[in-house]
């Protein structure tokens, strides 16, 4: 992964400060820039899959470290504490 990558990784703290002053029924993906970035790689080469592959596997890569980070964070609720970050 490269340093620029590193980056744009969502920082735990920032995400948790957002889900807890985010509307109820609003829904948050701390990979939106990820998203962005495909959809205009695609938007640039015509919907050629094959030349925006890099932006698809940063947007893999930063969902599954999203979701490991949430299932984690689930477990330690259930067996009564909290994950602490930085």
């Amino acid at each position: 992964m490269s340093d620029q990558t590193k980056e744009n990784q969502p920082n735990p703290k920032s995400i948790h400060r957002q889900f807890d002053i985010k509307e109820a029924s609003k829904f948050l993906d701390p990979c939106a820039e990820h998203t962005k970035r495909s959809y205009k790689c695609l938007d640039k080469n015509n919907y050629d899959k094959s030349k925006c592959t890099q932006f698809f596997d940063e947007y893999k890569e930063c969902k599954r470290k999203w979701l490991e980070d949430r299932k984690a964070e689930r477990q330690q609720r259930v067996s009564g504490t909290v994950l602490k970050y930085l």
